[in-house]
């Protein structure tokens, strides 16, 4: 599943192709019904025809699309992907969601498992209620890291894989971080010492700030991210 450095390079990439600014001159949506061991939904991109994209923001895994009367969140489930197509090409396989621009280009949803969620918000605020604090947001400081954590009997992995607590982490970048500092991901929060959850705070922000600046530096031969793999040679932790 794409975390927080994948998402925050597929918001850059959306950026970079002048998404920011496109009115949505038509959209087209798959009638297939939704995956049924899935949890794929698309629920309002209908209502974007005519809307312009006035910005687009990320907390942890989530993308909002922030149009001129609503906003559309986006979670890209485990094989979701965003594309840019330029008007000769084909829509790809998979196809979820097909977006045409003013300028021609169109945007695609791919999902091939159909677990990417797309749905209607009234604002950005409202597609990210119910997360925590990014996990590189510079205001999630290491005393609020730990004191998120050092009173819950919880094992510390399955804490930091909850959204809820800190949005953007998942089992690549917390084993990463666990490898980093020696913490066992199966240790109970409270028995860690605020110095060891301090530098778990640290190890986590310099996990995502490497798999994030390595993707911007790698795209792919459309200039599109990389997808990080959990075998990646330059993670310290190797499977």
């Amino acid at each position: 599943m794409p975390e927080l450095p994948e998402v925050e390079s597929l918001r850059r990439y959306l950026v970079r192709e002048g998404l920011v600014g496109s009115t949505i001159t038509s959209v087209k949506l798959e009638t297939k019904p939704e995956s049924p061991g899935g949890t794929g939904t698309i629920i309002g991109a209908n209502h974007a025809n005519g809307q312009t994209i006035t910005n687009i923001t990320r907390r942890g895994k989530q993308l909002a699309l922030e149009l001129n009367d609503f906003a559309l969140g986006v979670h890209m489930g485990m094989t979701g992907q965003l594309h840019f197509l330029l008007p000769e090409e084909p829509e790809p396989r998979f196809t979820r969601a097909l977006f045409t621009l003013n300028s021609g280009t169109r945007l695609a949803l791919i999902d091939p498992r159909r677990w990417a969620k797309l749905q209607r918000f009234d604002s950005s605020a409202e597609a990210f209620d119910g997360l925590g604090p990014d996990a590189l947001d510079d205001r999630l400081t290491a005393d609020d890291f730990a004191g998120r954590f050092d009173k819950r009997t919880g094992q510390i992995k399955q804490l930091l894989l909850n959204q809820q607590l800190i949005a953007g982490i998942g089992n690549i970048y917390a084993d990463e971080s666990f490898h980093r500092v020696k913490i066992s991901p199966a240790r109970r929060a409270n028995t860690i010492s605020e110095s060891k959850l301090k530098s778990l705070h640290t190890a986590v922000r310099e996990s995502l700030e490497h798999a994030l600046e390595f993707i911007l530096n790698h795209p792919d031969e459309f200039g599109r991210p990389y997808i990080v793999d959990a075998y990646d040679d330059r993670m310290q932790l190797h499977r």
